[in-house]
């Protein structure tokens, strides 16, 4: 077999793979070793291959306590077995147990040293549990009996390495390239190696050797440039990304990693144009792409007109369209695109760069709660309610996702359809109170819409059972039993309360007001309307009309038709607006 054939092979493998030794089955395993003369009785033979073939069994059937136990029997009878060994190995390292693979791995190995397999466990065993000087150790037995094996002289570099031990790793690759000769896997481990290792120059050593052995392999004049940038000596790293670029146009890690040059170097135009190359090529993986676009959206914010956060978020809006196609069938662009929009402040355009990444991506439940808190900021109702439906369907054990549903169709006056949404999501809520006191909240609203009020009160009451300080909630519910004339003395309570929570909220002081209006507390209620209106910057209409209600029954009727008007022209009034103006009194 070709090295590089074998080298394909990763060593985590190895781990899965039945115990076996060249092209032997694992009964062959068994059956040579029960026949090894003087260690079984013959008689017990056939009870041994049983109970190994019955682990086995219950092992593929996916019952791993069951094939641990007849594997331990195997032993009993045949306290050599190395073939139990390793399959105990195997099982106790699948259920997180280290220690105990790795005894049962090296007790395999002690019993049958010829079997590689068993040898590659310890290796790998002994490399995650952090045995460093075990795994080296393991690594070197391999190649003393297999010296042709490629991939092993890998891993003992990798744990050498992870000792600090750079310069005997080193030796070990120059072992490698003695006996395989100069191949690019091997430059690329040991230059990622000693970057890792903080050793620049002798990376530059490196590559300068390799260039000068295989000096039509472009890659590596790229790899050389970036060492330059290291040491700071740009001049050189430009002309060899340069000489990488000419040598291979195709060759886009490089074009990336020039266009960091010029970025670095504050030549933003000509790092976008070396970018928009790397973008357009469909062969480059989109990870990459995407991570530097995140990079660009880490590092800037809503730049002001000609400032460099401005100009890389244009060219981030650019090198996303010339992504989308280079990879058309992928979602993610547009999802990127959607959080650039987002955060300009353009939800609409958000809105469709996020429906157009699920096209794509309907599996990815951040882009569908994208998509919902853009229809609530829009106040889309419908699309809101449609959108929730879409997406409970795939996630239907997500309860926020009614949450939303329900908020549509109570905007859209659906009031039973939203009851029956928020109770199911109510009712998916495991150890998240905090949510599940919006539900109750949501519910005390929709069951006041649908004139339920007992289930209304019910269910503002569930809420403050689990929040007694919610000033939504209080607000709420204060509001309602107001506008009902029930219970004032309550709603007056709780609104209080609520602006006790929460001062300065102009809703909250609207509703106090209008509690007080309610109780015939006029004066009191003038002064709170008056701070509700001087809170709000824009007011609504319905604060200006309980203002102009208010004066009306202060005797004031003129300033209470002014208020009236005012209220018809900022719309969001009550359906008894028009009325108030055209007749110039208070109609209730």
């Amino acid at each position: 077999m070709n090295p590089m054939q074998q080298a394909l092979l990763p060593l985590l493998l190895a781990l899965l793979l039945a115990a076996c030794s060249g092209t032997r089955s694992v009964g062959d395993v068994v059956s040579s070793d029960l026949e090894t003369e003087g260690v079984v009785p013959k008689d017990k033979r056939a009870q041994v291959m049983r109970l190994f073939m019955d682990a086995t069994s219950a092992r593929l059937q996916g019952d791993p306590g069951k094939a641990v136990q007849l594997y331990r029997s195997v032993l009993k009878l045949d306290p050599s077995n190395a073939a139990s060994m390793f399959e105990l190995a195997k099982l106790y390292h699948q259920g997180q147990q280290g220690d105990e693979a790795l005894a049962y791995a090296k007790k395999a190995v002690a019993a049958d040293g010829s079997n590689i397999w068993y040898r590659f466990m310890v290796a790998e065993l002994s490399s995650q549990l952090g045995d460093l000087p075990g795994a080296t150790k393991a690594y070197q037995g391999i190649l003393d009996k297999w010296p042709d094996r490629y991939e092993v002289y890998f891993g003992l570099a990798e744990v050498l390495s992870r000792q600090g031990k750079i310069a005997e790793a080193q030796k070990v690759y120059r072992d490698l390239e003695k006996q395989f000769g100069p191949t690019e896997e091997l430059v690329m481990r040991e230059y990622d190696m000693l970057v890792g290792a903080n050793q620049i120059d002798k990376a530059r050593e490196l590559l300068e050797r390799a260039i000068a052995e295989q000096p039509e392999e472009s890659r590596y004049y790229g790899m050389l440039a970036d060492v330059y940038v290291e040491l700071g000596q740009k001049e050189k790293a430009l002309e060899l990304y340069e000489k990488a670029i000419a040598a291979n146009p195709d060759d886009s890690m490089t074009r990336i990693s020039l266009a960091q040059y010029y970025y670095d170097d504050g030549q933003l135009d000509k790092g976008f144009e070396q970018l928009r190359e790397a973008f357009s090529d469909p062969d480059l993986d989109i990870d990459p792409k995407m991570q530097l676009l995140l990079g660009f959206y880490q590092v800037t914010g809503n730049g002001q007109p000609d400032s460099v956060d401005q100009k890389l978020i244009q060219q981030s809006h650019e090198l996303i369209q010339v992504m989308k196609k280079a990879h058309p069938q992928s979602g993610k662009p547009s999802s990127i695109e959607g959080d650039f929009f987002m955060r300009e402040g353009k939800p609409e355009e958000a809105r469709t760069a996020f429906r157009e990444a699920l096209e794509h991506e309907q599996d990815k439940f951040p882009i569908w709660a994208a998509l919902l808190q853009l229809d609530l900021q829009l106040s889309d109702w419908k699309a809101l309610h449609e959108d929730a439906e879409k997406a409970a369907d795939l996630f239907p054990t997500q309860p926020e996702l009614f949450l939303y549903e329900g908020l549509g169709l109570s905007q859209l006056d659906r009031y039973d359809e939203a009851i029956d949404a928020l109770v199911m999501g109510r009712d998916l809520v495991v150890d998240n109170k905090a949510l599940e006191a919006q539900f109750w909240s949501l519910l005390g609203d929709t069951y006041n819409s649908a004139k339920n009020y007992a289930k209304s009160d019910e269910a503002y009451g569930k809420a403050l059972g689990i929040n007694a300080n919610d000033a939504g909630v209080l607000n709420n519910w204060a509001y309602y039993l107001s506008e009902r004339g029930e219970k004032l003395e309550k709603a007056e309570e709780m609104s209080r309360k609520s602006n006790d929570l929460a001062p300065g909220t102009a809703t909250y002081m609207d509703t106090y007001a209008w509690i007080l209006y309610k109780e015939g507390k006029y004066e009191q209620a003038r002064e709170w309307q008056e701070k509700a209106i001087k809170a709000s910057p824009t007011p609504e209409g319905v604060l200006l009309e309980h203002y102009g209600d208010i004066l009306y029954k202060l005797g004031d009727s003129a300033g209470a038709l002014e208020q009236w008007k005012k209220a018809q022209a900022a719309g969001d009034a009550s359906d008894l607006i028009d009325r108030k103006v055209s007749e110039g009194i208070l109609v209730e």
